[in-house]
């Protein structure tokens, strides 16, 4: 069995064999609709014991992937909710906010709870946090410095062209730890 994923429907495609041809040809056996996937009867009665666990095996592993991938969305996203929520209770003090507090309590626990289970402790984070801050590499300075202007041609040497506005600042770069790189004040490589 093959399942196509087409934009609101999943088509299960049968290969059988065309002795015409001499070789296999695909035969649409049904469609399951992506809102609400089951088997319906039609498809059921349109396929052998065999195939139909393969559907719903399969069924069963695509539900599961999408929610694990919603569920990996919703940890990933999960940061920059918390300094949303932040910014909400430092601006307001009502009713509402004391109801979400208390939820989001209960969950914190619950969150600090599943994160100790599975070895993510404080501790063990603010440590390998800490290792990589060491180990990071050459940090980089950026500075400001003015640009002279641009001398002017004379009219009749210059060639017509449109003109075209400059920035008045430019940043250079100037590495700080020199011990890993031996680039010079303008950040380019050592010469050979």
């Amino acid at each position: 069995m093959q399942f196509r994923e087409r934009r609101r429907v999943i088509q299960v495609i049968r290969t059988v064999y065309d002795p015409d041809l001499k070789r296999g040809r695909s035969e649409l056996v049904g469609k399951i609709d992506k809102a609400a996937p089951v088997v319906t009867d039609r498809l059921q009665k349109s396929c052998t014991a065999e195939e139909l666990s393969e559907i719903l095996t399969y069924l069963d592993d695509r539900h599961n992937r999408l929610r694990n991938e919603a569920v990996r969305a919703g940890a990933e996203t999960l940061p920059a909710q918390m300094r949303e929520a932040a910014e909400y209770f430092r601006t307001h003090r009502d009713d509402d906010a004391r109801a979400f507090a208390t939820e989001i309590r209960l969950a914190w626990e619950e969150l600090k709870t599943a994160l100790r289970d599975s070895g993510f402790s404080k501790n063990k984070l603010l440590k390998k946090a800490a290792e990589r801050a060491e180990a990071a590499p050459v940090a980089v300075q950026v500075a400001a410095e003015e640009v002279a202007e641009p001398v002017e041609v004379p009219p009749a040497e210059a060639r017509a062209r449109k003109p075209h506005a400059r920035k008045a600042k430019t940043a250079r770069v100037v590495a700080l730890n020199t011990g890993g790189s031996k680039a010079d004040e303008t950040g380019a490589p050592p010469a050979a």
